[in-house]
């Protein structure tokens, strides 16, 4: 693969509420998004079960099949995920896995771990991992669905590829401030592109205003009880609140540039 490639996740939250992003014609923000060429997509298999929970009309999921089946998106297991740690570490990419997954736990909530998955420390054949596999469903199924499963296994996913590709790994996620800063405070930051990120990006690439409008409204509509968005001041010391109409005309003012975490920051 080339050497300037970059490998992208999908998050749960970004597919949902960009595929509520459309047009008439029912083509949608995430289809703007398959066209960045740079990037490879790539996504866990459990947000499958995520999109799902949301019971989102219209349903995520169909779009997401048909984009695995066309390999535009690669869905990784974690059974995959330990294969591949295995290119790197060997006999113990399992032992690495509980790392992952534990940084990534305790991003949310520092007991997590120990509640749901300690156990698997204590396991004799560790490096077996068909029987590691097996232990690791088993507490994956006594998590409860509120718990945010998907999310946390995400996050393993996302340490992984840091592991593989280093500082060219992205993550298309939530323009929740807090879901972002999550991402970014892992021991290994990516780059981040919310879903204004996205029609910042695509500002840049020339589509026009009026064109991109109909998806901004689409979402605007959808999130009918936020009013603002937060953005950055100039001197970058505060965060400020915009009225959602108002970002979008200021995109394409291009009065922004886009953080590294994925927040617009004031230039002008």
């Amino acid at each position: 693969m080339e050497m300037d490639k970059k490998y992208a996740l999908l998050d749960t939250d970004f597919l949902y509420k960009s595929h509520l992003a459309r047009n008439a014609k029912n083509h949608t923000l995430t289809d703007f998004v398959m066209e960045f060429a740079e990037y490879e997509f790539f996504c866990h298999e459990m947000i499958k079960k995520e999109l799902s929970r949301h019971k989102l009309n219209p349903d995520p999921n169909p779009w997401l099949e048909e984009k695995i089946k066309a390999g535009k998106v690669k869905s990784y297991s974690d059974r995959e995920i330990i294969s591949e740690l295995g290119k790197v570490y060997g006999g113990k990419a399992t032992s690495i896995y509980l790392e992952l997954l534990e940084t990534s736990c305790d991003t949310f909530n520092v007991n997590f771990y120990k509640q749901y998955y300690g156990s698997l420390n204590e396991m004799e054949n560790l490096n077996d991992v068909e029987a590691f596999l097996a232990a690791l469903k088993d507490c994956d199924d006594k998590v409860p669905h509120k718990k945010g499963l998907g999310e946390k296994k995400t996050y393993v996913l996302i340490q992984m590829m840091k592991v593989l590709y280093g500082n060219r790994v992205y993550i298309f996620c939530s323009d929740d401030f807090k879901a972002r800063q999550s991402i970014t405070s892992l021991e290994m930051p990516v780059h981040c592109i919310s879903i204004l990120g996205v029609f910042y990006k695509l500002m840049k690439m020339g589509k026009q205003k009026s064109e991109m409008q109909e998806y901004y409204d689409h979402l605007s509509a959808f999130l009918k009880n936020q009013t603002e968005y937060k953005v950055w001041s100039i001197s970058g010391h505060q965060r400020d609140s915009v009225p959602i109409k108002q970002v979008f005309d200021e995109i394409y003012d291009e009065k922004f540039q886009m953080l590294r975490n994925g927040d617009l920051q004031y230039i002008k």
